[in-house]
This record gives structure tokens, sequence and C-alpha cells, in this order.
């Protein structure tokens, strides 16, 4: 029987992948999905005494040349509040992890403290929503949000071409950065 991945359980295979990998790094991870979907968090991971809550966005990537991350839908009221941590709950993550999935053991993980995922996604929003069509009309506001992780730009607009630039920059920047991302984030947030 030949198994497949589709948008139903990338989610769960991403965090998977995600678990695994920490793991492997030392740390003790607790899913925090057992009993249904948590709040702002997927995973919780523990290291030298220093907890941290983890939200994992998986999106199955089945073109072979192609590697990219997805944010989650966008709609006309996500346009307007924060992305990450937007609702009122205990689990605040500290890292996301943005998981590209071909297969279980061909992936690649962006591992970004929570403040430079926004950044990442807020860029996205402007280019892909909130920006005007090239024919001046108003985009509609609704889709899947996601970030190409090769250098790869469409043709498009200056300005277009511009944002498209600074988020791969952040993604760059952060993929595979299993190492760094965990100090840069107690940096910012010493407990």
């Amino acid at each position: 029987m030949n198994g497949s991945m589709n948008d139903v359980n990338v989610a769960r295979i991403a965090e998977r992948i995600v678990a695994n990998e920490l793991e492997y790094r030392g740390f003790r991870v607790s899913d925090l999905n057992k009993e249904g979907t948590a709040a702002n968090a997927d995973l919780i991971a523990v290291k030298d005494g220093r907890p941290w809550q983890i939200q994992v966005k998986g999106a199955s990537n089945t073109k072979e040349d192609a590697w990219w991350v997805g944010y989650g839908y966008c709609n006309p009221t996500r346009l307007k509040e924060k992305w990450f941590n937007s609702r009122s709950s205990f689990y605040v993550a500290d890292v996301v992890v943005l998981v590209a999935v071909k297969s279980p053991t061909d992936y690649r993980c962006v591992i970004m403290p929570v403040d430079k995922a926004e950044e990442a996604v807020l860029i996205n929003l402007d280019r892909e929503y909130r920006s005007p069509r090239l024919d001046g009309k108003e985009r509609k506001g609704t889709g899947y949000a996601y970030g190409n992780l090769d250098s790869y730009i469409p043709k498009t607009s200056d300005q277009r071409r511009a944002l498209f630039a600074k988020e791969q920059e952040i993604l760059n920047k952060y993929d595979g950065n299993w190492e760094d991302v965990f100090q840069i984030a107690v940096a910012a947030n010493p407990s």
C-alpha cells in the first residue's frame, strides 16, 4: 500500500517532523494537539529547563522543483489582525516552524522567532493581498498565503518584486537554522 500526503494530513506530518528534529537536538517534546487543536502553539519543547511553545505550519510541496512554505489561509478578517498568537490563550508561541514537506524524509524547515515569522507574513500579505493588482483593481483578500524558499521571483511590478526579495531574505536566513533560533529567542525574551 502506497502512502500519500495531502492538505489534511500534512499538518500532522509536519508536527512529527519538527518533534523529531527537536528530539534529535536534545529537547523533550510534548504534542499540544492530542486532545484537539491548541490555540497558537502545537508543541511544547523543553531543554535545559526552558520551555518553548512552538507553532508548526506544514505545506505539501508536490512539485519536484519548487520549495515553498505556507503561513495559512488568508481572508479579509485575517488581513486586519495579528497572524501568529492571534487568539487569546494560555499558549503563546515563542517559535514558528514553517515546514515544506515533499515526503516524511524530504522536507525543509524554516525555524523563526515568532516576531520574524510575523514580519515575513506581513510582507507577504502586503504583496499578495493589500497591494492593488496590475490593472489597479483591489485584490480579493482571500487565498492561501505562502512564501517561496528559492530565489525565484516572478515577473511583476518593482514594488512587488522588492517585497518578494525582502520576504525571501527573512525565510532564507532561518531555513534549516535549528541551532541559532532558540538563542535568538532567549536573547529577545529572557525568562
